[in-house]
């Protein structure tokens, strides 16, 4: 099952990454949804990060890591999935409905074939925007 998800989350992260092209240098940019669908393959670079407005409309627990849907402040009706791994440490609790800005940085792995799958999204912190 596990593996399952990570696929999933593979395959549906593989088009995030910089809205211009261009590796970002470690700051944040924010991330745009319209860029994504306008030329989402541009954008899966690792490395690159972003801050993500957004409410988390669901959790799901992968071993001692967590996968949350957040549908975006501007676009409610659209899920992204945001990985936050076991390692990570955030100072917020993460609960369904409530809005947080997440900063997150797209990571490359692998899906079950072994094939590289870029621009998975990675919460690197999140604080509460209420």
């Amino acid at each position: 099952m596990v593996i399952g998800v990570v696929v999933l989350l593979a395959g549906v992260g593989f088009f995030f990454a910089s809205p211009s092209g261009k590796r970002s240098s470690g700051k944040p940019q924010d991330f745009s949804i319209r860029e994504y669908r306008n030329d989402g393959s541009r954008m899966a670079v690792p490395g690159n990060r972003y801050l993500l407005e957004g409410r988390v409309e669901n959790i799901e627990t992968i071993g001692n890591s967590r996968i949350v849907a957040v549908s975006l402040k501007n676009n409610r009706n659209e899920r992204l999935p945001l990985l936050v791994s076991k390692d990570t440490i955030l100072k917020v609790n993460l609960t369904r409905k409530d809005s947080f800005l997440f900063e997150v940085e797209c990571r490359t792995g692998r899906d079950s074939s072994g094939n590289e799958v870029k621009g998975i999204l990675v919460v690197k912190n999140a604080e509460s925007t209420k």
